[in-house]
């Protein structure tokens, strides 16, 4: 009986043990999770919009079913492909990878030290390209490794596990969410051919993210107020109702929102039931509109800061912005970060200033933590991480809506994480919404429909071709003019020029909503050599994309692309002759490029002989009317060197 007891206590502390190492019998009976069921979990519980078809996913044994969330992953920078070809879906995912991913999704933007690991017993088994990630996820709580004190970093997670792991994920981290909206240009109707969603369905993503997240905000980044028939027609109207009813919280105005002029955006300032903001802009050397509004939100205080581009001064019609200036962005900034410092605990740019301007100023400004923008037209999958701070974008005409989430951990920001939605079958439109846009879309339409002229040919006026080279439109519009006042030459700028028009009934609609600024048609009186100079400024950026970019009647040129900037045109007629520098020309433009605008500055140098007041729409209306030829490509602009 003695020999039995003492070796009672050994055999007890021998079965602890083991139970303490060995995975539990529910784990052990578990079967292990795939990497195609890990990464569809991950994206679903990020909630992040999937496309409906994929059609370009590289993986060949990846099956429809499971192609968007593999999409999705890539997208967004949590996984790659085992080879360039394969995905491995049914490959079993380790805890080790399971870690990795999860930590990418959340796009830290601190390092952890990897000393965290020291305390399990097989830290040394971590491998060196995942030894930053696992320290993440025991810093964040989101990884506690076994009783024994071990990761094992190498075994097969099971479900269980996966569960685990995501309801850590859900309860540790806080987020703050902002849905953004930039350059929709007018765009309040949902178009299924061009992927334009429509505020009726992005006030349905809005909502959706609302009920999930009581802490999110809903921003706009300029360039809003004008675009189509729909708004121009009531001067904004219509997108101001549209978004009381959507309940924004801000927006930075951007430079087609002077489009109507100064007086009207503040009238239109005046009329929202959320703060219109920007620092930069400057009446007679005082503040145009307020330069930010706090917000309070989770129990922190976030500044939200407006920005407007300093190119508003030659990318809206300058007799809308007399005595206004726009000041450097980075020193506003700079200035404003400083001015808030101790008032708030993040600070988030409201921006219309454009990509390039927004990394800089993500790169140079210290004490901002997320750059919104706009302006640029760019589609930021998801947010990019600069040395201060993030920067995100969302596409264009409300083709894509942005959600962009502060992430929190224990009240401290860990990351910047989020994605874009685009349109799909499964989004429907708020039905409160739509009937906003149904009454201001019934309203025009009974002027809009009437048929003005029927066309043999597509006119092409697609924003990639009217900004870089000559387009049978483009040549179209510069003939309506030069004929309207019998000038010497006309030209106009590819920046004006916002849609085609398919051939077959012309309705006034199609020629609004190509020409949807409120630009009248202007004569002006102007030396050959300015004439060279307004050329060679139209081509400066070329191949780039350039909204100066000229489209001309009366005028054929040669421009040599290799050639520096202010030295590529090699060769300009007048009417069939020669160029003479000497000579003066009458021209036939629109009042923006006549006063300045798009950073013709030459043309001041000329006089205004008669300004029509007409629109251009009208005058291309009546051009079409009276059955005048259509013209062809027939090489007015001739680029060499290419």
């Amino acid at each position: 009986m003695l020999k039995q007891s003492k070796w009672v206590p050994f055999l007890l502390s021998l079965v602890i043990a083991l139970l303490l190492v060995a995975p539990t019998k529910f784990e052990a009976s578990e079967k292990a999770v795939t990497r195609g069921e890990f990464v569809k979990q991950l994206i679903m519980t990020m909630d992040v919009d999937i496309k409906e078809e994929i059609k370009n996913l590289t993986f060949t044994d990846v099956d429809s079913e499971l192609a968007p969330y593999v999409e999705a992953a890539l997208r967004l920078g949590i996984t790659t492909g085992k080879t360039e070809t394969t995905f491995a879906p049914n490959e079993k995912v380790t805890r080790e990878q399971a870690y990795v991913f999860l930590i990418r999704s959340l796009q830290l933007r601190d390092h952890y030290s990897t000393d965290k690991l020291k305390r399990f017993k097989d830290f040394s088994a971590v491998g060196q390209w995942s030894q930053e990630y696992l320290a993440a996820a025991v810093e964040l709580g989101l990884l506690t490794g076994y009783t024994d004190q071990t990761i094992r970093p190498h075994q097969a997670i099971t479900p269980s596990q996966v569960a685990a792991m995501f309801n850590r994920y859900n309860t540790n981290i806080e987020k703050i969410t902002f849905i953004h909206t930039n350059d929709t240009h007018g765009r309040i109707l949902y178009n299924d051919t061009n992927g334009e969603m429509g505020f009726a369905k992005i006030f349905r993503i809005v909502n959706d993210v609302r009920k999930k997240n009581n802490e999110t905000l809903l921003v706009d980044l300029g360039d809003t107020f004008h675009g189509t028939t729909y708004v121009n027609m009531n001067e904004g109207q219509a997108v101001v109702d549209i978004m009381n009813g959507m309940k924004y919280d801000a927006m930075v105005p951007g430079n087609h929102d002077f489009n109507y002029g100064q007086n009207r955006l503040l009238a239109l300032k005046n009329m929202v039931q959320f703060p219109i903001i920007s620092g930069n802009i400057y009446k007679d050397g005082q503040p145009f509109l307020p330069a930010y509004t706090i917000k309070e939100v989770a129990g922190k205080k976030i500044a939200l800061v407006g920005l407007t581009a300093t190119d508003t001064a030659v990318k809206t019609n300058p007799a809308g912005i007399v005595g206004i200036t726009f000041a450097d962005e980075e020193a506003t900034l700079k200035q404003l970060v400083q001015q808030l410092k101790g008032q708030v605990d993040h600070i988030v740019v409201l921006s219309h200033s454009g990509l390039k301007t927004d990394e800089k100023l993500a790169n140079s400004v210290q004490g901002i933590d997320l750059i919104l923008g706009g302006h640029s037209h760019d589609a930021i999958e998801t947010p990019k991480k600069f040395k201060y701070a993030y920067v995100s974008q969302a596409f264009e005409y409300g083709k894509a809506v942005g959600q962009t989430n502060l992430l929190f951990y224990k009240g401290k920001l860990i990351g910047v994480n989020g994605f874009l939605y685009r349109d799909s079958s499964n989004k429907q439109e708020d039905a409160a919404i739509q009937q906003i846009v149904q009454t201001y879309k019934n309203e025009v339409d009974t002027s809009l429909q009437q048929v003005i002229a029927n066309i043999s040919v597509d006119l092409d006026g697609e924003r990639e071709n009217v900004r870089t080279k000559e387009t049978n439109l483009g040549n179209l519009i510069a003939d309506a003019m030069r004929s309207a006042l019998n000038t010497d030459a006309a030209l106009t700028n590819g920046g004006g020029i916002r849609a085609s028009i398919p051939k077959g009934d012309v309705t006034r609609n199609h020629v609004l909503t190509t020409l949807p600024f409120a630009n009248t048609l202007v004569k002006l009186s102007i030396t050959g050599a300015d004439l060279k100079k307004a050329l060679e400024h139209g081509v400066r950026l070329y191949p780039e994309q350039n909204g100066g970019f000229p489209h001309v009647s009366g005028i054929r040129f040669t421009f040599d692309a290799t050639k520096p900037a202010g030295e590529r045109i090699t060769n300009v007629e007048i009417n069939g002759q020669p160029l003479d520098e000497t000579k003066t020309y009458t021209l036939a433009t629109n009042d923006f490029l006549a006063k300045g605008g798009d950073g013709y500055t030459m043309f001041n140098n000329g006089t205004i002989e008669f300004d029509s007041g007409e629109l251009l729409s009208s005058i291309v209306i009546a051009y079409l009317q009276n059955n005048n030829p259509i013209p062809n490509v027939e090489g007015r602009i001739t680029v060499i060197g290419q």
